[in-house]
């Protein structure tokens, strides 16, 4: 059986984690930890395999998100290791994924890195993971699923990881669009819009856009100054296509 551990506020992780269960041709379960700890049984048992799964924040496995993976108990299970970026480098990330799952117990066989429509900047890798991506994807599952423990020094990665530079943009309200639903402070993973003023807590926000992707009328967004220019500039350093990294 495999266990799809994943967190994803912008679903593009998700369609990975769910292509890559239903590829995989065993009974599966998909776990969300996008809220936090999941109600969904998750124990391991032997025979079993675990699929982690992340997106890449600049450059490492967002802070939230990898203290979640590191509640999992992999007793010596195997586990695949996998991270999705918005085209720019997964730097760290995977290598921190898979050193988190080795932490846990877990027989590490495979990591990939694979690409997504950028969350902040959505004109890079606009449209992925497309078709190809897709077809990488379930390969690199079958692949895994018969490959032998992987020498996790091979990954790309450094040690001590880099630390994650600050991201100054914080998605904001356009209140002519807003119906005041308020499910963009409910689906916050870390509380960070205020469910009254829908006012966002830069402190606690972690510019994961889950709001921009739950929001219906496309109320939540960038906005500014700050914004555009920076937009420019990360489109024109990060625009040429990069292609799926795998280790087996």
């Amino acid at each position: 059986m495999l266990h799809t551990f994943f967190f994803s506020p912008s679903n593009t992780t998700r369609k990975y984690a769910k292509a890559m269960t239903e590829a995989f041709g065993e009974e599966s379960q998909l776990i969300d930890l996008t809220h936090g700890p999941c109600e969904v049984e998750s124990d391991l048992v032997d025979g079993d395999t675990a699929l982690l799964i992340s997106p890449v924040y600049a450059g490492r496995i967002p802070a939230m998100a990898a203290e979640l993976f590191r509640q999992i108990d992999g007793h010596g299970m195997k586990a695949i290791v996998a991270v999705v970026y918005g085209n720019r480098d997964y730097d760290d990330a995977l290598l921190e994924l898979a050193d988190i799952a080795a932490e846990d117990g877990f027989e590490v066989v495979a990591a990939g890195a694979f690409i997504a429509q950028h969350c902040i900047f959505p004109k890079v890798a606009n449209g992925r993971p497309d078709a190809s991506d897709m077809a990488i994807a379930a390969d690199f599952i079958k692949r895994a699923r018969e490959s032998g423990k992987l020498d996790i020094s091979t990954i790309k990665g450094t040690r001590p990881y880099k630390t994650p530079g600050a991201v100054p943009l914080r998605p904001q309200t356009e209140e002519t669009a807003c119906r005041s639903c308020g499910v963009c402070a409910r689906e916050c993973p870390t509380g960070a819009i205020d469910p009254v003023t829908l006012k966002t807590d830069k402190d606690k926000c972690i510019t994961c856009c889950r709001c921009i992707a739950v929001c219906g009328t496309h109320a939540r967004k960038f906005k500014g100054v700050m914004y555009v220019t920076a937009g420019k500039i990360f489109c024109a350093q990060n625009s040429k296509r990069r292609e799926p990294e795998l280790f087996f």
